[in-house]
């Protein structure tokens, strides 16, 4: 039994009493009893696990609401979703956060001398169970400490620097630094429809991303991510920053409300057209960080458009773990390349 903090108090955590993570039991190789809402949440809180692991007890729940999917307990629970809904996402980014730390201090114990890395970033870096994502398949080859949230903003990652960056980078002295940012402030609260022009016959696709708006959230981004680089600049020189602005999504029918029904409201209604404006979007994303990239030494551009196949979406947000792994191919030969540069005397294997 452990703690689980977020009251006023301690309380608590409840555990099944057949699992025990110290045990070396392959809980893939036997059958196990069913087991109560408490007992699945005291296994999230505790982190002891596996996702492979915990995903034998719950099952994927998809709402329109959520940018991100959530799990709930195969117990039969009706009212769980409504009693944990809105602080599962929390619940489920902090099991992700603190296991695959666990993971990172059990191979830095083990004696590893490669490349370290500190990553911060949404859910492209962090997408808790179901997908491998970046992190999870660049992990394979070098120790990661994963700070990510899925859902995180740009704007949030600024705010909680200190804590998520700055005191990592303090602590590890990684060789790089890398970071998933700016989508969900585009797209989250409908705001793509703000962004974007209104249909018009004769509007062309690129010229739907050339508003005020746009322009000004582009350089809103821009001016956050600058000014953090300089300070990671300032307090830790030698890290080399890694930073993608995606490929470019394709937006969903009627359950989609973070790309379809925005484009939507707007008059967008053709398919085709709607893929043409976020590819046009994320070429204007992208080539903005590519120039902000270009004006320092250490931040380095990973361009990502053009890597993800059609059938590569898991939905109209998120890469399959195959297209995780395509995007994940890219920060490693940019690793690769500036590890061979910078630090010629580390193995890669």
């Amino acid at each position: 039994m452990g703690f689980a903090q977020g009251s006023s108090r301690l309380r608590p955590t409840v555990l099944p009493s057949f699992l025990n993570p110290c045990s070396g039991i392959n809980m893939a190789r036997i059958d196990l009893p069913p087991i109560h809402t408490e007992e699945f949440l005291g296994m999230l809180r505790e982190a002891l696990f596996a996702p492979d692991d915990l995903m034998r007890f719950a099952r994927l729940v998809h709402r329109r609401e959520f940018m991100d999917p959530l799990v709930e307990p195969l117990a039969e629970d009706a009212s769980f979703m409504d009693r944990h809904g809105d602080a599962l996402l929390d619940l489920l980014n902090s099991y992700s956060r603190r296991y695959r730390e666990r993971c990172y201090r059990e191979r830095m114990r083990a004696g590893y001398d490669g490349i370290r890395i500190v990553s911060e970033g949404d859910s492209w870096f962090q997408y808790p169970f179901q997908l491998r994502d970046v992190i999870d398949h660049l992990s394979e080859s070098y120790a990661v400490l994963s700070r990510g949230r899925a859902g995180d903003t740009l704007a949030n990652i600024i705010a909680e620097k200190e804590q998520d960056i700055f005191e990592p980078l303090a602590q590890e002295q990684p060789h790089f630094f890398l970071i998933s940012g700016g989508g969900n402030d585009m797209v989250g609260n409908r705001g793509l429809a703000r962004l974007v022009a209104p249909f018009a016959a004769d509007r062309a696709p690129q010229a739907y991303a050339d508003t005020p708006a746009f322009e000004a959230f582009i350089d809103d981004l821009v001016g956050q991510y600058r000014a953090l680089f300089v300070e990671i600049d300032a307090r830790h020189p030698g890290v080399q920053i890694l930073l993608h602005g995606y490929d470019a999504p394709i937006p969903g029918h009627d359950e989609d409300l973070w790309l379809g029904e925005p484009l939507r409201s707007r008059g967008i209604h053709d398919p085709q057209l709607q893929v043409q404006i976020m590819v046009a979007i994320m070429d204007r994303y992208n080539d903005a960080l590519a120039d902000l990239a270009d004006g320092f030494d250490h931040v380095h551009h990973v361009n990502c458009r053009d890597c993800l196949a059609p059938d590569h979406w898991h939905d109209p947000m998120h890469p399959t773990s195959e297209g995780y792994a395509a995007v994940a191919a890219r920060f490693d030969a940019r690793i690769r390349e500036l590890t061979a540069a910078l630090h010629p005397q580390i193995v890669l294997r």
